[in-house]
């Protein structure tokens, strides 16, 4: 059986295709193009998606999407998400557009809730019962795996991790979503930019400051690179984004009683800086139970979504057979 996993973004879509026995047989980055509409991007998906059919005309080949922001897993619309500019923004019927054009169903979901699923193929070789897989970038997503299943929730949305709420919804930071006091707003790339920023016009001779002056764009490396120069404005900053990812994970912990907690992400990189202080606060719950025996650990993949999008679409086409 071959799986194509496709991983859509706000610049890139990332295509990956497999087979059931976790090989990847081709991988493709194309650019998200607004200009010829949401046609124009499902006729661009699926010529890639009808050309491996071609190729594996031979075998069934099942594909999964992982969309960015609410998706409905059961019809697969795509409900809302702000950065996909062609889609009107709300109720795109994605499954239904794509089902046409290539004549296979595609089992969408949200990108973090396939991410979460490959870094439970991939890394944990599915061990562990329940896990919460966290996605730490520009935003920060999670997925579910309990009672190792994937987890979606009532109506698509478990895992969101990113916008539960660690200070007041009212005076806390302005989070992308348009609340207040969600937990990207602190440890997602724009919080720690933000910090960053902030950091170098109050320090202006720090490493940190240093290393920012001049630069067109900003990237979490940077902050990285300063803590590694032992600029103490730079661990600060980490110190303080293991803190509230600490709160976060705590909270998730609590309310599920997990044995795994895997972070994955472009800002994952940096956790030998925000990993001390977010195991203190773990460690100083005043429950302990069901921190005692939790693994917590960094995904070996900072970008799994294609690749986890992939293995659940093989997943589930293997559990359709077997009805």
């Amino acid at each position: 059986m071959i799986g194509i996993g496709v991983d859509i973004g706000g610049t890139f879509v990332k295509l990956y295709v497999m087979n059931d026995h976790g090989e990847i047989f081709r991988q493709e980055k194309i650019d998200t193009e607004f200009s010829k509409g949401a046609s124009g991007f499902i006729a661009q998906i699926g010529d890639f998606i009808n050309a491996i059919k071609a190729e594996f005309a031979d075998q069934r080949v099942a594909v999964a999407v992982g969309a960015p922001g609410d998706v409905d897993p059961h019809t697969g619309v795509l409900r809302y998400n702000p950065n996909l500019k062609f889609t009107n923004v709300k109720d795109w019927p994605l499954a239904d557009q794509l089902e046409k054009y290539t004549s296979i169903r595609p089992y969408v979901a949200n990108d973090a809730t396939l991410a979460a699923w490959g870094v439970y193929e991939t890394d944990l070789k599915r061990q562990g019962t329940n896990v919460l897989i966290v996605t730490l970038g520009t935003g920060v997503g999670g997925g579910l795996i309990l009672n190792k299943e994937l987890y979606q929730g009532s109506n698509g949305t478990a895992g969101e991790i990113g916008h539960t709420k660690i200070d007041d919804p009212q005076t806390g930071p302005l989070c992308g979503c348009g609340a207040h006091g969600c937990l990207e707003a602190f440890v997602g790339t724009i919080g720690i930019k933000r910090r960053a920023l902030q950091s170098a016009q109050d320090h202006p001779q720090s490493i940190l400051a240093k290393i920012l002056q001049g630069q067109d764009s900003f990237k979490v490396a940077q902050v990285a690179q300063a803590a590694e120069q032992g600029c103490p404005e730079a661990l600060a900053i980490w110190k303080d984004i293991g803190h509230y990812l600490g709160i976060g994970i705590a909270n998730a912990v609590l309310l599920l009683d997990l044995d795994t907690v895997v972070l994955t992400g472009g800002v994952s990189g940096a956790a030998p800086y925000f990993m001390p202080a977010l195991k203190h606060v773990l460690e100083s719950q005043q429950i302990q139970t069901p921190f005692k025996k939790l693994k917590l650990c960094i995904s070996k993949n900072p970008n799994m979504g294609g690749v986890g999008a992939a293995m659940y679409g093989i997943y589930r086409a293997q559990q359709e057979l077997r009805k």
